[in-house]
């Protein structure tokens, strides 16, 4: 008879608060597309769209600082060294205020040549440019708010960190129907509703660790930069991931202004937003498995990782067939979120979202392998798959199908690529499954639950 912890109950228990975290945060940008289109326009949606890798750009510089904090700031509370758990937390602190500060700067001054940069033309340069004006302004609650978020699970909270971003999934709804719809402010006030939405969760953040409550507080502190050596390597895979994301974004903003002109940018915009909902729950699926992965892993226990693999890849398998269906047989609702009534691009919106759909399954497939290798302790494998996947594979297919000329049929690099990643992630896991590397096997866990 199996141990509770391997039941679907358990399973689930672990799983489906991940993917919860992951749609409160693919709808909070989401909804302000939704906002902006309805408001503003479909090429007020396709220049926040061409805007967004700069909000990757932000992420990235967060998650690289945030994780290796919290790995250094763990460890040390876990040796009794609190004074220099807090000197960490308080040095990164000051070198996101410092790194924050000159990005603003820059981004203020080069707003229109970064636009250019990520893809903007003359029909979406106003738009994309004074997004960027305005969201640079915020730069530093857009990163010091996320270390803040991580670093409340260190001290304990962790409950604390979907409050701060539940906050600021609300202020942010709540500001864009009155700054878009209400006021009229148009891109204005959509970057303007993002970054105090931002500002809220910093300064919800901020109050707990102000507050007297935390075990972790703010100190003097003498720069250390041996520590900021460490912590640097120790964000750079999930920093890649979030970069990708941001890369691939403005390839195909690039491509689609080429081969179809600027005025088809919204197509993208549309599938880019709706995409990256289906990408979290992957992800979701992928991170609530990875804790019981690693658990099996110290127990030797072989049975379990697979049993672990299969349940989250049928997961996987269940919500992208649902999903693939929905974009097959009725697309329609899903493009009226984003696109404004009666659009001219309304038809050859649907078409290209039912074949970029074709790409959801073997995309979730292959984050669940990443998640995986990275959860068995295979570094090496997981960095392979995710980055020859974001920024090789696809890439790759997205740039082949632009020198062949062939137009419209753009749409389906992404199933080419996520097709040549699946190859790749099954390579890789047949080298790097736990037969191959001598681990030793402990317990089993039977199919019967």
């Amino acid at each position: 008879m199996s141990a509770p912890r391997h039941s679907w109950k358990s399973f689930l228990h672990y799983v489906l608060p991940s993917v919860s975290a992951m749609l409160l945060f693919s709808s909070y940008t989401i909804v302000d597309g939704i906002f902006v289109s309805k408001g503003v326009g479909d090429l007020a949606l396709a220049g926040v769209n061409i805007a967004l890798p700069f909000i990757n750009f932000l992420s990235g510089v967060a998650i690289l600082l945030s994780m290796g904090t919290s790995t250094l700031c763990a460890f040390a509370l876990g040796e009794g060294k609190h004074d220099r758990a807090e000197r960490i937390f308080s040095q990164t602190a000051a070198v996101i205020v410092v790194l924050s500060v000159l990005i603003t700067i820059a981004v203020a001054i080069f707003a229109e040549p970064l636009a250019a940069l990520l893809g903007a033309g003359p029909q979406t340069m106003g738009y994309s440019a004074q997004y960027l004006h305005v969201v640079c302004l915020f730069s530093l609650c857009f990163i010091l708010s996320y270390c803040l978020e991580v670093m409340v699970k260190v001290d304990g909270a962790p409950h604390l960190a979907m409050f701060g971003v539940g906050i600021s999934f609300l202020i942010n709804v709540g500001l864009d129907y009155l700054f878009i719809m209400v006021w009229h402010w148009g891109v204005f006030g959509a970057a303007l509703a993002t970054g105090l939405a931002q500002l809220g969760s910093l300064l919800f953040f901020l109050r707990y660790f102000l507050s007297g409550k935390s075990n972790l507080r703010f100190r003097k502190f003498k720069p250390h930069l041996g520590e900021l050596k460490q912590i640097m390597p120790l964000g750079i895979a999930d920093c890649s991931i979030e970069l990708m994301l941001g890369f691939l974004t403005l390839l195909y903003n690039h491509v689609i202004a080429k081969m179809l002109g600027e005025s088809s940018l919204p197509i993208f915009a549309v599938i880019a937003y709706f995409s990256l909902m289906v990408s979290m729950i992957m992800q979701g699926i992928a991170q609530g498995m990875m804790p019981l992965v690693s658990l099996a892993v110290g127990e030797g226990d072989r049975e379990a990782l697979k049993l672990y693999l299969r349940r989250t890849i049928l997961s996987v398998l269940v919500v992208g067939a649902l999903v693939e269906v929905v974009c097959q047989l009725c697309p329609g609702p899903i493009v009226s979120l984003l696109l404004s009534d009666g659009s001219a691009l309304y038809a050859e919106t649907v078409t290209s979202l039912r074949l970029y759909a074709l790409s959801y399954l073997p995309a979730g497939i292959t984050i669940v392998l990443a998640g995986y290798f990275a959860a068995l302790g295979k570094a090496g494998a997981s960095a392979l798959l995710s980055l020859g996947r974001g920024f090789v594979l696809l890439p790759a297919a997205v740039m082949a199908l632009y020198l062949l000329g062939t137009g419209t049929m753009i749409w389906w690099a992404a199933l080419i690529g996520e097709m040549l990643s699946l190859v790749l992630g099954v390579v890789l896991l047949r080298l790097n499954s736990p037969q191959n590397d001598g681990s030793p096997e402990r317990g089993a866990v039977s199919e019967a639950d």
